[in-house]
């Protein structure tokens, strides 16, 4: 065949090979990415995200000293997001990630650095064997420093006492770390407090963004799209939380998702899997339901005298002085933690046993053997205080052991005794009574009250049964 009747190559053609050339395509969760060396460093962008065809726009001038036409460059990018889909599995990250037993930390900066961390210690390394994206919301970690105490910041951090300084520091380890699960913190307290600038300070401890603190979200498709786009989410000045978020939070601590029909399509769905550390903000308690208060660690903060409030531009200058070295501090801790949890064997371990273990196992950082569980003993318990004191439900099956003692029956006849007893009066639906009692069921534990629930007879009725037991360890 002549020269003259090979098809010349269109600039979508050239596009692609240069994708297929310089770019390691591959897919994670059904979507596709491109890992590109840039002059900034190694990159991974998502195809069909808004960086990839400025990358190829770059390179195609570069080489052919002219820009491509916008339809070139989408066809281009169709094309590439195909031969991704046939490509390998491999796991993309966001922030923090794990390989062979190492976690790895983007710092989030032009050099494509990441902190690689093992038992042994931490170090800087230009080149991470894993795979970070990183969003338009994302800003840079700092560059630890050696010989950092995590000291430095505890006079900022108006904490009520030592007890909450161990554990928001463990949280803080465990935070940087890819996995979860990770408790959520509530952070209370009157107007003044430090309530903003302690939820800052975490922030930039742990994933800094340009986005610090959030607005509650509309839906639960707006929380997961925010995690996928951000390692760390904190929510600010909220007044009050539905059950429905509530429950999008308890997901999103332990791990969850949801799916989400793809747009062109009749019966395609596309889904986000998330995992993610959560700060909340708010002068009212909103951790009121027992599932989401079995997942958190709640702070109230103090009042701050005013001949002790710090102007916050000094606050902030402090806290930036010594930045560096509080997070060098946090990756020795990380390490020690490494190091430290495959030899301990906890006797029990709480709802959140990765937390607890990562707290166990650093806890001679912080005082004598067995403080970090009495410190988080200690604050479920007050968790679930707010919870008793929210739910009139509590009360009243706290009322009725109080003179009935035990007790054994249908709903419906539960729901009868119980309805005088509640505070303030409403009607109790026997259908609903019993997943009510089965979600304040662990506060109710605390509290030496026992709800079982069994199926007896020949109709198999559903019986529940209240029985009186010694108080028992959060």
């Amino acid at each position: 065949m002549s020269d003259e009747a090979t098809p010349k190559p269109t600039d979508a053609d050239l596009l692609v090979a240069i994708g297929e050339k310089e770019a390691r395509l591959s897919q994670w969760q059904s979507r596709a990415y491109a890992t590109v060396d840039t002059a900034k460093g190694r990159r991974t962008f998502q195809v069909l995200g808004p960086r990839l065809p400025t990358w190829l726009r770059l390179r195609f001038r570069e080489q052919y000293q002219r820009t491509p036409s916008a339809s070139a460059v989408k066809a281009a990018i169709t094309a590439l997001a195909d031969l991704a889909s046939l490509a390998d599995e491999v796991p993309v990250w966001l922030r923090s990630a794990s390989q062979d037993g190492k976690v790895y930390i983007d710092l989030g900066d032009d050099s494509g650095c990441a902190v690689e961390v093992d038992e042994k210690d931490w170090r800087l390394v230009p080149f991470p064997p894993v795979r970070f994206i990183s969003s338009n919301l994302g800003l840079p970690l700092p560059r630890p420093r050696r010989n950092g105490d995590l000291d430095m910041i505890r006079d900022l951090l108006n904490l009520p006492d030592d007890a909450s300084y161990q554990l928001l520091m463990t949280w803080c380890v465990a935070a940087l770390m890819p996995a979860g699960p990770y408790p959520l913190i509530a952070i209370g307290g009157e107007q003044g407090s430090g309530k903003t600038l302690l939820a800052s300070m975490l922030h930039d401890l742990v994933d800094p963004s340009r986005l610090p603190l959030r607005a509650l979200p509309r839906n639960e498709r707006d929380l997961y799209i925010a995690c996928s786009n951000t390692h760390l989410l904190v929510y600010d000045n909220i007044s009050t939380m539905g059950d429905w978020l509530s429950d999008a939070f308890c997901k999103v601590a332990t791990g969850g998702g949801m799916a989400l029909r793809q747009i062109f399509t009749d019966d395609g769905e596309v889904y986000f899997r998330a995992i993610k550390p959560i700060i909340l903000n708010a002068i009212e308690d909103v951790v009121t339901r027992p599932d989401l208060a079995d997942r958190a660690i709640v702070l109230n903060l103090p009042a701050i005298p005013e001949e002790k409030r710090i102007d916050p531009a000094a606050f902030a200058a402090r806290f930036e002085a010594c930045r560096s070295e509080v997070f060098g501090a946090l990756l020795d801790l990380m390490s020690f933690a490494l190091a430290m949890m495959p030899t301990i064997t906890p006797e029990r371990l709480p709802r959140m046993a990765g937390f607890a273990r990562i707290g166990i196992a650093i806890e001679g950082c912080f005082g004598v053997p067995g403080c970090f569980m009495a410190a988080y003993d200690a604050n479920r318990a007050a968790s679930s205080s707010i919870v008793a004191e929210s739910d009139p439900l509590v009360g009243a099956v706290k009322a009725f052991v109080a003179t009935q003692g035990a007790w054994q029956g249908s709903a419906t006849d539960l729901a009868a005794l119980l309805e005088p007893l509640i505070l303030p009066p409403r009607r109790l639906e026997p259908a609903a009574l019993g997943g009510h009692l089965r979600r304040i069921a662990p506060v109710l534990r605390a509290s030496g009250i026992a709800i079982g629930f069994a199926r007896e007879g020949k109709g198999r009725d559903r019986v529940i049964t209240i029985a009186c037991n010694a108080p028992s360890t959060p």
